[in-house]
């Protein structure tokens, strides 16, 4: 009886363990980059030695459970959180077209190493996602941000393109989008 028990309980172990290792997915994701040749000296001269400025403020706004909405409708960045500044060059324009096609599991856009390199970073500093940028000249820069879900666990991203038409200008701008989750009926807290 004990052998008989032994054994099933075997034979369970191995065919749990051979369709836990058969229901593994192994997905290949084709990386793609801009075609246009990065610009290291249009890049440079956007993030150096301008007299304009981006002040900004990064949230989302939650769709999720009504009393959620009525308490608590955005969710901001919390101080220390890191706001990426991008100079929006050929190159980059071209990245920002190429992730507009990204496909879950099939397709993921790209940037060099050495574009990546042009990004300027700042942090959040205040508790309702206030951020700011200085010394930029005009021409157009992409920023993101990640926001953490109140429970610091997860996050969305919110992002956005602005332009600096003139030397000295003083830009706000929001960073923000709505999240609504899968279930409607989550709350986040």
């Amino acid at each position: 009886m004990k052998k008989n028990l032994v054994l099933t309980l075997m034979i369970f172990g191995l065919l749990f363990i051979a369709q836990s290792v058969n229901a593994q997915k192994f997905v290949t994701v084709k990386v793609v980059e801009p075609q246009t040749p990065f610009d290291f000296k249009l890049a440079t001269d956007m993030i150096n030695d301008g007299s304009s400025q981006i002040n900004g403020k990064a949230f989302f706004e939650t769709r999720a459970g009504l009393i959620r909405r009525e308490i608590e409708p955005k969710t901001y960045a919390k101080p220390g959180n890191v706001v990426s500044l991008y100079p929006i060059t050929p190159y980059f324009q071209e990245f920002l077209e190429l992730r507009k096609k990204d496909k879950k599991d099939k397709q993921m856009a790209a940037i060099s190493r050495e574009a990546n390199s042009f990004r300027v970073l700042t942090k959040v500093l205040t508790d309702k996602g206030d951020f700011l940028f200085v010394g930029l000249k005009p021409g157009k820069y992409y920023l993101e941000c990640f926001v953490y879900f109140l429970s610091g666990i997860g996050g969305y991203e919110v992002n956005g393109i602005v332009e600096i038409k003139t030397d000295g200008e003083v830009v706000n701008v929001e960073l923000k989008d709505k999240y609504e989750p899968k279930n409607p009926n989550v709350t986040l807290k």
